[in-house]
């Protein structure tokens, strides 16, 4: 037997927060390149899981989301886990998304999540259309 079941609401959050981590192109080239060692596909993974762990403290508490301070956690997690310093400022627009798909979620609107994953969907099929060609 599992644990308790996830709202619905924080399932999606949750997927979009990966979602939006997917297309994130810092992280991205820290997976691929194993820049975090052997288990920089976890680190990935946990780092979904920080961020809702972050979002859900936020809401016990009664506070606001603000994309300020999750630029913050997303660099802190960077440097520790892969050892990136950005210098694009790319955090600051990871982190409006991802409160963008938390309000929108919290009020049962998927819309962002909807889009995030057809256009995921989209890049996978493309990357696996694009390998077949290039094996033929």
């Amino acid at each position: 037997m599992g644990g308790p079941e996830m709202h619905p609401n924080q399932a999606a959050f949750v997927e979009g927060v990966d979602h939006i981590l997917s297309k994130w192109t810092a992280l991205e080239l820290a997976v691929k390149h194993e820049w975090g060692g052997r288990s920089t596909q976890d680190k990935r993974d946990n780092m979904v899981d920080e961020i809702s762990d972050y979002f859900d403290t936020l809401v016990r508490k009664r506070q606001t989301p603000e994309p300020t301070d999750l630029q913050g956690l997303l660099l802190d997690i960077l440097d520790d886990d892969f050892s990136i310093a950005l210098e694009d400022d790319s955090e600051k627009e990871v982190a409006r998304l991802i409160c963008i798909v938390f309000n929108e979620c919290k009020t049962g609107n998927y819309a962002t999540v909807d889009r995030l994953a057809a256009e995921r969907d989209a890049r996978e099929k493309q990357g696996n259309s694009t390998a077949a060609m290039q094996s033929q």
